[in-house]
């Protein structure tokens, strides 16, 4: 008997919330470390782009093939395997001395790192009522911005002087986890699972889903193209206009202070009011926030232009994230949600590489930001569709 079944579902959301926030402190760290490891390493333009891309890519390896290993064995082994993996790799990210090294040991990370989200949304999902399933979820995903908050405060601190501290924080606060997430959470195995993988792909590719995953996929990896982009360069870019270093770190925490806000917010509206016109009027509203943010000049209009593009756009992002386990049967849960974060993990890689660019062909820091506009407009008319089109399974 799975004795993590008795437990409350305010201490699974709990540690759910908590293996969100560490893989958000991890998935920052490249952002936060970034004005003093570029240096360091003696890195170009273009090889911190593909070092920041590096651990995406190994979220869009993990994220694909973790869904469809836990339909068969379970959330949990998978969850707890990923949170050890990214941990330890975590920790041997400073070990790297050369830019090879680095990308290599953030591809390993970015393996663990993808495993563990789609299951800790398949998680909060199967917990949840009918009625709150959007908000559950959207609580638990907040925890991705909260954990990139930390770790923007972290960086500010003497402690980060050295940048390689903020990557051995980032792997041994999961080793710490990883006894807690086996203890307290249940299994979350579907009662029928098709051991085939037929199911899977009916569920992914059957004529009357195929918009509906089409648009998920589009909304989802253009919103990540968006985030990570901002999440990797936004401290750089702030740097290069002539911004302290401080300044720009806590523009940053900011940002993802006002994702977990958005995240919870959008997740109630959605489940009051269904995901319509919340998605709509989100990324119509980050499309407005950036231009904003590509125009601002102080230091003071930057930060509250960064809080609220961080709650536009993590808010849409997890309001799409809350919608993914609806669209799929419980024994191909799994495969769907790990399916719609790698579609979201291919667009984050594109983002730092998109970024990186732009800047070595010399454009500006509002440029960069200014680019990322009718990417937004297309991300929300995709969200749109979705959300007109979208039906639960039968």
């Amino acid at each position: 008997m799975d004795a993590a079944k008795e437990r409350p579902l305010w201490a699974v959301l709990a540690v759910c919330l908590l293996a969100a926030m560490l893989e958000g402190f991890d998935i920052q760290s490249m952002g936060v470390a970034a004005p003093r490891m570029v240096p360091a390493l003696g890195l170009t333009p273009g090889q911190s782009g593909w070092a920041f891309s590096a651990s995406l890519i190994g979220l869009m390896l993990g994220a694909s093939t973790g869904g469809a290993v836990a339909d068969r064995t379970g959330r949990r082994p998978v969850l707890v395997a990923s949170v050890v993996a990214f941990g330890l790799f975590s920790l041997v990210t400073p070990l790297a001395r050369d830019f090879a090294a680095l990308l290599a040991v953030r591809v390993l990370t970015g393996l663990g790192l993808g495993g563990a989200m789609p299951m800790l949304i398949a998680l909060a999902s199967e917990q949840a009522g009918e009625a709150r399933k959007a908000t559950l979820v959207a609580v638990v995903t907040a925890g991705l911005p909260l954990g990139g908050a930390l770790a923007g405060v972290l960086a500010r601190s003497p402690l980060a002087e050295d940048w390689r501290m903020i990557f051995v924080v980032g792997g041994i606060a999961p080793l710490l986890a990883a006894p807690l997430l086996r203890w307290l959470l249940p299994l979350g195995r579907p009662e029928a699972i098709d051991r085939h993988g037929r199911a899977a792909l009916a569920a992914l590719f059957a004529p009357r889903r195929l918009t509906i995953s089409l648009s998920l996929w589009i909304g989802c990896a253009l919103a990540a193209l968006t985030l990570h982009l901002l999440l990797n360069w936004l401290p750089t870019l702030l740097v290069a206009r002539g911004l302290p270093k401080s300044a720009a770190f806590g523009a940053a925490a900011l940002f993802n202070l006002g994702g977990a806000g958005g995240g919870v917010a959008l997740g109630l509206l959605t489940d009051r009011f269904g995901p319509r016109w919340p998605l709509v009027g989100t990324f119509a509203g980050l499309a407005l926030a950036l231009v904003g943010l590509a125009g601002a000049g102080d230091s003071g209009e930057i930060a509250l232009l960064a809080f609220v593009a961080g709650f536009l756009l993590m808010g849409g992002q997890f309001t799409l994230y809350g919608l993914a386990p609806r669209l799929y049967a419980d024994a191909v849960r799994g495969t769907g949600v790990g399916a719609a974060i790698a579609a979201s993990r291919l667009g984050s890689i594109f983002g730092p590489l998109a970024a990186a660019q732009l800047i070595g062909a010399g454009a500006a820091g509002a440029a960069v930001v200014g680019a990322l506009v009718p990417v937004a407009l297309v991300a929300g008319a995709s969200a749109a569709v979705l959300a007109w089109t979208a039906r639960a399974p039968r």
